[in-house]
């Protein structure tokens, strides 16, 4: 009997190891929803919506490109986010498109418009979190929420 209590703790403890261990090697990275080349490729398509979109409320462009690029000014900001409510991309995958993906965003705006641009990036520029769905969902899209820089921030 009191072999049988020293069996069942020693293979607790060999399972016990065994999951602590599998745990640390894992992975945790957070994916990212949207990727470098889709950041700039929005940046340069919003600041022309944008610019139009405000352009009667006295915002200028350069105003716009600068807040989008990073270097945000508070009433820009509000104005900017007063007048999206959302922008979404949809990446599409095309075995026909060589390795490339066909990617569209659609951007809301509060007045009940909406705009939708496309372009297309190399598989590789698309978000972590884009090609892991393609690979283990088996799937040809992928939807993902894109938000401004100033949203990221920390």
């Amino acid at each position: 009997m009191h072999l049988h209590l020293v069996l069942v703790a020693v293979v607790a403890l060999a399972v016990f190891l065994l999951v602590r261990n599998a745990r640390s090697k894992r992975v945790r990275v957070e994916l990212s929803s949207s990727s470098p080349a889709i950041d700039r490729w929005l940046r340069e398509t919003l600041v022309e919506m944008l610019a139009k979109k405000l352009a009667g409320k006295g915002v200028e462009r350069a105003h716009i490109a600068s807040t989008l690029s990073g270097d945000p000014d508070g009433a820009i900001v509000s104005e900017i986010e007063q007048a999206v409510r959302a922008v979404e991309v949809e990446y599409v995958r095309d075995p026909s498109a060589n390795g490339n993906l066909d990617v569209r965003a659609r951007v809301r705006f509060h007045d009940g418009s909406e705009e939708n641009v496309t372009t297309r990036i190399a598989y590789t520029e698309a978000p972590a979190s884009v090609r892991e769905d393609f690979e283990r969902k088996a799937t040809t899209r992928a939807f993902r929420k894109w938000d401004f820089p100033w949203m990221n921030a920390h």
